[in-house]
């Protein structure tokens, strides 16, 4: 209850300033900008949180990959679905089903975002990784699994280093930033 009145708070004073990104703790609570601790971002702009990716081993780490399944079209358990920490069926259903059960961040409906709720993550300019790195460190240079599908066994990634969309067979893996709605 105190974490959905503090980010309740945050977002009903931000909605008069200028967007901006909060650090959020495990706990979710809101951190100060200089902490390297935050498992989450609040968007006050979109009204999402966004999961950050860790360095450290385990079911959040950097360099897990996943074939895109939703239960219904995709791929459950194929050749390139062994490359998460559980090393089998490492598709983006497991994956979103798995965050909510460690309930990430106290929230319980991790999803994966939209191919325009991704695209608001990038910051255009000078670096190779168009993404804050400051507020989303250990991003790949790589493409990143939308909820958006062309076809049963199309889907849209979006590439954190050119910015353009693409869209990829369902059995090729790639990263995952799950998303939810701010509550």
């Amino acid at each position: 209850m105190k974490t959905k009145l503090l980010l309740s708070f945050i977002l009903l004073i931000t909605n008069v300033a200028n967007a901006q990104l909060f650090k959020v703790s495990d706990q979710g609570a809101i951190l100060n900008n200089s902490s390297t601790d935050q498992r989450c971002i609040l968007d006050d702009k979109s009204k999402l949180v966004w999961e950050v990716k860790l360095a450290s081993k385990g079911l959040q780490n950097t360099q897990n990959t996943y074939t895109w399944f939703d239960g219904k079209t995709g791929i459950l358990n194929g050749d390139y679905s062994h490359n998460c920490h559980w090393a089998s069926e490492c598709n983006t259903k497991n994956y979103v089903k798995a965050v909510n059960t460690i309930r990430l961040c106290q929230q319980i409906n991790w999803r994966l975002p939209t191919e325009a709720e991704l695209k608001t993550l990038m910051l255009y300019g000078d670096e190779d990784l168009l993404i804050n790195q400051q507020f989303f460190p250990n991003t790949q240079l790589k493409s990143y699994w939308s909820s958006d599908q062309l076809t049963d066994d199309i889907a849209i990634d979006v590439p954190f280093f050119y910015g353009g969309s693409k869209s990829a067979d369902k059995s090729f893996d790639a990263y995952v930033r799950l998303v939810t709605n701010a509550n």
